[in-house]
């Protein structure tokens, strides 16, 4: 499936995209794993049909 440039969520690593998530739950759960696994960089999710950035902190909750 390839989504369109205002679709879906996007989630980024200091800065940089590294995955697409095409639900709020999956792009969540992508992002806790991420932090989980790198607890000191900056993980944002990014809704791309608005542009609202939201960044994981450690404790699986966002900011």
């Amino acid at each position: 499936m390839t989504m369109r440039d205002n679709e879906g969520f996007e989630i980024r690593h200091n800065g940089v995209p590294r995955s697409y998530r095409d639900t709020k739950a999956a792009a969540y759960d992508a992002a806790r794993f991420a932090k989980g696994q790198n607890r000191g960089d900056i993980i944002e999710i990014v809704d791309r049909s608005t542009g609202a950035k939201l960044i994981m902190l450690e404790d699986g909750r966002t900011g």
